[in-house]
């Protein structure tokens, strides 16, 4: 069994990852209206992964059930 730093060393790096694609999100939110206005988009390692106009779709084609895939979700607003 791991100890208790590799587990907060992993969840640390989870976070992390998740950090930069929300901060890749924000970087790329003017582009990202020309396509996805009023969608919510889901980023995974500073790239576009899925989109759509209803969030429980979206989650539920992406499986998510945690944070253990550092999949960023945000809504393209105007």
């Amino acid at each position: 069994m791991e100890n208790l730093d590799d587990f907060a060393k992993s969840d640390l790096d989870k976070l992390e990852r998740l950090v930069k694609n929300f901060e890749w999100f924000h970087f790329h939110h003017e582009s990202l209206k020309e396509g996805y206005e009023s969608q919510y988009v889901a980023i995974k390692n500073r790239k576009l992964l899925d989109n759509d106009n209803d969030l429980e779709r979206l989650v539920k084609r992406l499986d998510i059930k945690n944070y253990d895939k550092s999949i960023a979700i945000e809504f393209v607003y105007n």
